[in-house]
């Protein structure tokens, strides 16, 4: 169900503060007995920021379990959202993110690289304070999940970083090559001025090749 916002509450949203304070506005609009169940809202905004739309996809802590991708994301693909923000709240006050509340973010922040609609934060909030996933770092560290990773995502990456280990091994055998080969026309041209100085002193070329490890016909040309 799409929330009606007034002019004030569609505004450029800067920071989690700003979503909290339209929420928790929100949120007292209903009674208490509305107020004391846990609530799920989708906001959705456009590329500068600013509020599309804000939809109440789930009401009760049992529908908050069973929420699917497909139906928190349908109003920002019908909105043309690019961003959404995940918000729900906690009636008893604590707003310390369970478990279950990190592995639907997990689960959605997934599904929206999937849709090409961005998650970008997920605030819990209570009548008095609320708790931003992003400022907390939770977030950082549910976008390096790989459990609600799409399965032929985690092949692309697999292959990726198979022809890119190829890459590096390749470049270091050929700085290894290149190294050794260098090193070999080092010696080379020590040999050849060995030999030659050799040569000017009139020295058998048989003693030269065994001195300066060239052969009799290379001796022969210097």
């Amino acid at each position: 169900m799409e929330v009606k916002l007034s002019k004030q509450q569609k505004v450029t949203v800067n920071s989690a503060e700003d979503i909290y304070l339209i929420m928790r506005q929100i949120l007292r609009r209903e009674n208490k007995i509305g107020q004391g169940q846990e609530h799920f809202w989708m906001v959705g905004l456009n590329q500068a920021n600013k509020i599309l739309y804000i939809e109440l996809v789930a009401l009760g802590s049992s529908n908050m379990i069973n929420i699917k991708p497909r139906e928190a994301f349908r109003m920002a693909i019908y909105k043309l959202a690019v961003q959404v923000i995940m918000v729900h709240n906690h009636p008893g006050g604590n707003v310390t993110p369970s478990i279950e509340d990190q592995d639907l973010t997990d689960h959605f922040i997934q599904a929206g690289k999937f849709l090409k609609v961005e998650v970008i934060d997920h605030l819990i909030i209570s009548d008095e304070t609320y708790h931003s996933f992003v400022e907390s770092g939770i977030f950082k560290k549910l976008q390096a999940s790989e459990r609600w990773i799409l399965p032929y995502k985690l092949k692309e990456r697999i292959r990726n970083e198979g022809k890119e280990e190829g890459l590096k091994e390749g470049k270091e055998e050929g700085l290894q090559l290149g190294e050794k080969i260098g090193k070999e026309e080092g010696l080379r041209e020590k040999a050849i001025e060995i030999a030659k100085a050799l040569k000017q002193k009139e020295t058998s070329i048989t003693i030269i090749a065994e001195t300066s490890g060239l052969s009799i016909e290379e001796i022969k040309k210097l």
